[in-house]
């Protein structure tokens, strides 16, 4: 990987420069910056967000840390590709645990609108398995989005998972315009998204049709 800025620090500070890049691409939490020269340190910051970016990177800023996603067009790309898209019995469970809990607690405002996804209100396996997709795609489904790190278990139900932290706040932001129009069509803010996008491009596909995972 030819990254000039990288191949002009000394090589201390390359081996700095790496480390960060090794924790972001790998951390399941944020990493503090406290831990890493090179996430503390703005130059190096730098240089750590021009090597993410050669690989299709970014840099985020992640509650109080740094976690790396994927770049909002190379995001897209992928997506147009078919590369990395969750099968459909994968999707529509993990489409479930969002509307019941993200989409519709913050459209009745029964949570903090800036509160993390993964902090969102545990849905009950009862409650999953009381719609219209088969209890063993449920079962199944959600096993599998676990191993991904996709959804998390607790113990009143399941919330998003850590990989939802790795999400560009544009990807954020048309993921939960998407499941407002879901879970609250006739609403006030389904209403007012209807109304913005009538005077923007229609965004690219997310996950309620063919989302792709962001993995490290």
């Amino acid at each position: 990987m030819d990254i000039p800025a990288l191949d002009a620090l000394p090589h201390n500070r390359r081996a700095d420069v790496r480390a960060a890049v090794c924790a972001v691409e790998t951390a399941m939490l944020p990493v503090r910056p406290a831990h890493y020269r090179a996430l503390a340190e703005t130059p190096l910051r730098v240089v750590v967000e021009q090597v993410l970016a050669a690989s299709g990177r970014t840099l985020l800023a992640v509650a109080g840390g740094y976690l790396s996603g994927y770049d909002d067009d190379i995001r897209q790309r992928l997506v147009h590709e078919g590369i990395g898209i969750l099968p459909r019995d994968d999707r529509a469970v993990l489409t479930l645990v969002l509307l019941h809990s993200v989409a519709i607690p913050q459209a009745s405002g029964t949570t903090v609108p800036d509160q993390p996804w993964t902090r969102g209100t545990p849905v009950p396996v009862h409650e999953l398995k009381g719609c219209q997709v088969p209890d063993g795609v449920i079962t199944s489904a959600l096993q599998r989005l676990v191993d991904a790190d996709l959804v998390r278990p607790t113990k009143t139900g399941y919330v998003l998972g850590h990989q939802f932290l790795r999400l560009t706040k544009p990807a954020g932001s048309q993921l939960f315009e998407e499941l407002i129009l879901l879970a609250d069509p006739t609403g006030p803010l389904a209403e007012s998204i209807r109304r913005r996008r009538a005077f923007r491009p229609a965004p690219p596909a997310t996950v309620t049709d063919r989302e792709t995972q962001d993995t490290p």
